[in-house]
């Protein structure tokens, strides 16, 4: 039997070992715990796999843990190959520079006058006959 077979077949015997002595688990509400909390529900958590089971699964994650180091040795390989590169266009001709077109000289807009409705505002009605107010009243005298 190979060394590494007999190790992880040891190292599940002694797993399984360990689960046949577990604490009950409980659910209160939306959280598990250990300890029983009021109307908390027993849990079965026994792992129902075979020995073989567990061993063949221990053999997936390790091998999966070794292609997983692998891939991240090669990723870190080709990043490290990599050079960054300065900015560039997408397209193959170079831009033109923009100038900017001259500003044609206007002559200032005419000053419009106020309409009649603004005039109409500013208007005061005064009948003919009315005497000016400045007439109409005496004159205080100092005392």
């Amino acid at each position: 039997m190979k060394p590494l077979t007999a190790l992880s077949l040891l190292l599940c015997l002694a797993t399984s070992a360990g689960h046949a002595a577990t604490p009950p688990v409980y659910r209160c509400g939306n959280a598990y715990s250990e300890t029983p909390c009021p109307a908390a529900k027993v849990l079965e958590v026994a792992d129902a796999r075979s020995a073989a089971q567990r061993a063949e699964a221990d053999r997936v994650v390790s091998n999966d843990r070794r292609l997983a180091a692998d891939m991240r040795r090669d990723r870190l390989a080709d990043e490290a190959l990599l050079k960054p590169t300065g900015a560039s266009s997408l397209s193959g001709v170079a831009a033109k520079p923009v100038v900017p077109a001259p500003v044609a000289r206007t002559k200032p807009a005419k000053k419009r006058k106020s309409s009649t409705v603004a005039r109409a505002a500013k208007m005061v009605a005064s009948t003919p006959s009315a005497a000016p107010r400045s007439a109409a009243r005496p004159k205080r005298s100092k005392t």
